[in-house]
């Protein structure tokens, strides 16, 4: 074998061993189960919440329920992804769990940003669930590909208060992390009809989500980045806050957890969503979710709290104030 060819497979060699090494050391689970948030009954009238990976989360009381960025169909392969294949919301997959979750009607399906890790499936959910979407532009465009009416689609104002029953949700003008993180920016301006590519989920307007209750106030901080002072003046009991990609720890707690003056944290988009929701969970590649829960047991004035996905948890008590 001639040495060009040799030095050629050593180097091929030593990529698949990179790879190998890559997909298999995702530190931190270990850490995450320690944090687990406790099972306990849920007292009637609760304000609930249930994760399903990425950062859908659903908020409910017994009487009403949104839902932000819901994502149950997670196509698979980084592969897949990288070669910008073909993707539509599987919705057998997405009935499956609406139904394992007991949710057969919503109020509204929050989106925060048009990736299709936090949009593709909104359409399909809020059909399903006869939910008003709320979003930017390119978010609703995502719900016309879906065939949602009009009726269903309300585009957002940043700021602005819509009332759900209990609920008021307000969204609130944010940045998207790390530069996007390669993924597409700027705008959906056509009805998006599945199957489309991956690149076909362009970012759209990217916000930070308030949603109010009599309990407690949640913040819905989905993506990792921040227009410093954006929320300036606002209050939540407990934050969802996205993980992936975090630049500046510090600084992200600062301009989000700080500045609303939370006291508990709930880490979201931190796991691997290529693969299926009903397999266990692992960290994104590189993503070191040992060093982010590790940043934040380094602030004692938090609280963290982990959740499994399909556990549903009562975040207040329904006759009192906020824990």
């Amino acid at each position: 074998m001639k040495w060009p060819l040799r030095i050629g497979l050593i180097l091929l060699l030593v990529l698949a061993a990179a790879v190998a090494v890559i997909q298999c050391w995702r530190p931190g689970l270990a850490d995450y189960a320690a944090h687990r948030y406790p099972d306990s009954p849920i007292p009637p009238g609760a304000l609930t919440a249930t994760w399903f990976g990425v950062t859908a989360v659903l908020l409910r009381d017994g009487q009403h329920a949104v839902m932000a960025d819901p994502f149950f169909s997670r196509p698979p392969g980084m592969l897949n992804a990288l070669l910008n294949r073909r993707i539509e919301p599987d919705e057998a997959r997405i009935s499956a769990w609406l139904q394992r979750a007991g949710v057969e009607h919503l109020d509204a399906v929050l989106v925060s940003h048009s990736h299709y890790d936090h949009a593709m499936d909104a359409g399909a959910v809020a059909r399903l669930t006869g939910a008003t979407l709320l979003g930017s532009e390119s978010s609703l465009n995502i719900g016309r590909g879906a065939g949602l009416p009009e009726s269903q689609l309300r585009r957002v104002e940043p700021g602005a208060r819509y009332p759900f029953g209990s609920f008021g949700v307000r969204f609130i003008e944010s940045a998207h992390a790390g530069a996007t993180g390669g993924r597409p920016t700027g705008e959906i301006d056509a009805p998006l009809v599945p199957p489309a590519r991956y690149l076909d989920y362009r970012l759209g307007g990217t916000y930070s989500i308030v949603v109010e209750h009599p309990q407690g106030r949640v913040l819905l901080h989905g993506s990792a980045g921040f227009r410093p002072g954006m929320l300036r003046g606002e209050r939540a009991d407990l934050v969802f806050l996205g993980v992936a990609a975090v630049d500046d720890l510090e600084t992200y707690l600062r301009e989000t957890v700080g500045t609303v003056g939370a006291r508990r944290v709930i880490p979201t988009h931190w796991d691997d969503f290529w693969r299926p929701l009903e397999q266990p969970l692992r960290p994104l590649p590189l993503s070191r979710l040992d060093h982010i829960l590790a940043g934040l047991r380094a602030h004692p004035e938090l609280r963290v709290q982990t959740l499994e996905p399909g556990q549903t948890v009562a975040l207040f008590q329904a006759s009192s104030s906020p824990e």
